[in-house]
């Protein structure tokens, strides 16, 4: 089985809301439900039970719907700390990426196209850069302690074979040749050792990913939080009759916009302002009664 491309950082990056949280907005919409039931008018327009006339009830649709929701929450999050555990059982196991095949730093910014080297969860290694004398200088290693790496791949260091031997070195001299000749000979060796680490390396890892389970626990995250997607737009497409209900509605997209809230609430935009609009709402209604 082929890795996931999507890391395990990206599969997890937004937080859910409490299981206190959700449990309390659950239990607003329900009393609210229940209490519009107790208070139904009889056959003469009187009310019955206890309560009062203007009390508004709960839409049970967007009950039900965040009820789903809150089952897709606890999923994801069974789902992830089983990702979590895998990769604390099998962390000791799980190769380094050979020195010879280190590219440039500080991968974990995102800063690449090229792959970056992971954990067998999918998540950025950050190495101790202390004992790669090889391709560091030291002021790089006293400023850089730890960072991630990109890495060569078998099939990149082919097609780098490939362009070295279809080469035909040149120069202006005798020397300059003969200089230019012997680095073409020593970049193929090179290239030949960077792939017989590479193919080991990337069998030796994908055999981990097979015995581990992870790919398949990487499926789980994923499936979980398309699932949590789904639920959290069907309480979207619900009608909130109550303050709780509003409650609930925001924590669904807390969850879903949840990043991009964060990014734009200091904006003076208007998106600025609907995530500052969601984070009061949700602030207010979803505190317990007094």
């Amino acid at each position: 089985m082929k890795p996931i491309n999507q890391s395990a950082g990206e599969a997890l990056a937004f937080e859910l809301p409490s299981m206190s949280r959700r449990k309390l907005l659950l239990g607003m919409g329900a009393a609210s439900a229940a209490a519009a039931v107790a208070i139904a008018p009889d056959a003469n327009g009187a009310a019955v039970g206890q309560g009062f006339s203007g009390d508004q009830a709960e839409n049970f649709e967007l009950i039900v719907a965040y009820q789903k929701f809150n089952d897709a929450c606890a999923q994801l999050e069974e789902a992830r700390n089983s990702l979590e555990w895998l990769a604390d059982e099998w962390r000791h196991q799980w190769p380094l990426a050979p020195e010879d095949l280190l590219l440039g730093a500080n991968a974990q910014d995102g800063r690449y196209t090229m792959p970056a080297e992971r954990d067998i969860i999918g998540r950025y290694v950050v190495r101790d850069t202390s004992g790669l004398t090889k391709r560091l200088a030291p002021k790089f290693r006293r400023e850089n302690r730890k960072t991630c790496f990109v890495i060569r791949t078998g099939d990149e260091e082919r097609e780098l074979l490939k362009r070295w031997k279809r080469s035909t070195p040149t120069g202006r001299t005798e020397k300059a040749l003969a200089r230019n000749r012997a680095y073409r000979i020593k970049a193929i060796r090179e290239c030949g050792l960077r792939i017989q680490l590479a193919d080991h390396y990337e069998a030796e890892t994908a055999r981990l990913r097979q015995v581990s389970g992870a790919d398949a626990a990487r499926l789980r995250v994923r499936d979980a939080d398309i699932l949590l997607q789904k639920a959290a737009d069907e309480v979207s497409k619900c009608q909130a009759c109550t303050v709780g209900g509003l409650a609930m509605k925001a924590d669904a997209l807390g969850v879903t916009a949840g990043a991009l809230m964060k990014i734009t609430k200091s904006d003076d935009s208007p998106l600025g302002q609907i995530a500052r609009f969601i984070e009061s709402v949700a602030e207010v209604a979803g505190r317990p009664p007094a």
